[in-house]
């Protein structure tokens, strides 16, 4: 028997899972129609996207990547070269006609995966990518729910780029890399300028600067140029983006022996030189 509903009553429609994917779909077509009548330009695309990547120096910097992947047959780092976070996002909004997104799937204790989405409405063509980032400390202590946060927003991020430059083709980005490394390494700003720039963020870091130097295979600030600038760089923008750690970009130094020559730990007594020392007077004898 069917209950009276007084005419008063708030009625409350509940739409079923088949009407939700009706209305998605919908939704979807009339991007796809949208995007045919309206079609991306390339140059347009280019002059848009190296604008707001070149802003300002700031901005610039955040898409430049690099990481550390290990040490050549010589022992030295080796660094790889990729597209950062902000570039996706720079890219994904210029490009047009693309619809992209992330979401969390799977978090608990030890993990989380984060699945991106890329869709371009020209082509349509669409492509997933899932990033599983682990939420332990090296000794498998489980973060805190803070830090968890934390993790899951960097890979709903990573995600998000991984799915975007699965659809749009890398080659795409390659304009916009070489205005931002133009802007950042170009002639107009004197070398010293940079190394002081560069100076001042490792300070910041709170680490021993010999462990940079180590990583950059120099023997320090004055041996640093234009390519150790742009691996530092990229270094800063994977740290800052939680894709490295500082100790991954900037490992530890070999123990060594506190008397070697040139150690930190000699004392300032034990770092002159022997001819320094003043002979004792002679004594008279007679």
């Amino acid at each position: 028997m069917n209950e009276v509903v007084k005419a008063n009553a708030e009625i409350v429609e509940v739409i079923g899972n088949s009407a939700l994917e009706a209305i998605e779909r919908a939704s979807v077509d009339m991007q796809i129609t949208t995007a045919h009548k309206f079609p991306r330009s390339l140059a347009r695309f280019n002059e848009r996207a190296i604008m707001l990547a070149t802003n300002d120096e700031e901005v610039a910097e955040s898409c430049i990547y690099k990481r550390p992947v290990g040490k050549d047959k010589n022992g030295n780092e080796v660094q790889i070269e990729g597209l950062s976070v902000r570039m996706a996002e720079i890219v994904a909004n210029c490009y047009g006609n693309l619809r992209v997104s992330a979401r969390i799937v799977e978090q608990n204790e030890r993990f989380v995966i984060a699945q991106g989405i890329a869709h371009d409405l020209e082509s349509n063509y669409a492509s997933t990518s899932e990033v599983i980032e682990s939420t332990v400390d090296k000794f498998g202590k489980p973060f805190s729910e803070r830090m968890r946060i934390i993790v899951a927003k960097s890979a709903l991020s990573k995600a998000r780029r991984d799915a975007t430059f699965q659809v749009v083709p890398r080659a795409i980005a390659k304009p916009v890399e070489h205005a931002c490394k133009e802007l950042l390494f170009g002639n107009q700003i004197s070398l010293s300028k940079r190394r002081e720039r560069v100076l001042s963020w490792l300070n910041k870091l709170n680490i021993n600067i010999k462990r940079v130097w180590n990583a950059l295979n120099v023997a320090g600030i004055d041996d640093v140029g234009l390519e150790e600038l742009e691996t530092l760089t990229g270094l800063k923008t994977a740290i800052q983006n939680n894709e490295v750690t500082l100790d991954e970009a900037f490992p530890e130094l070999p123990k060594q022996s506190r008397f070697e020559k040139g150690d930190d730990l000699l004392s300032d007594a034990a770092k002159k030189p022997e001819a320094e020392a003043k002979p004792e007077p002679e004594k008279n004898i007679a």
